[in-house]
């Protein structure tokens, strides 16, 4: 999931900036990714992000893309340790 969103970072957002947080809480790994990009407010759920979705739901996961235009990309994701 991380090499995605550092290829998307790379090939689509323009980002210079990248933040990324790890916590477990309780029986879960929790991860938190945020961009400094250019964003969008049309968010399309394909190709890499879809492959995202699928990847982490294969595992039991959830997830959740957010953006906006001008306030880059963030991403939250979350799985059983």
């Amino acid at each position: 999931l991380l090499q995605e969103l550092f290829v998307n970072m790379k090939k689509h957002s323009q980002a210079n900036l990248v933040v990324i947080a790890f916590s477990i809480v309780k029986d879960e790994i929790q991860v938190q990714y945020k961009d400094n990009g250019i964003g969008t407010n049309t968010l399309a759920i394909k190709n890499g992000l879809k492959n995202m979705e699928t990847r982490i739901k294969s595992i039991g996961g959830t997830i959740i893309f957010e953006s906006e235009n001008e306030k880059g990309f963030q991403t939250k994701f979350q799985f059983k340790k």
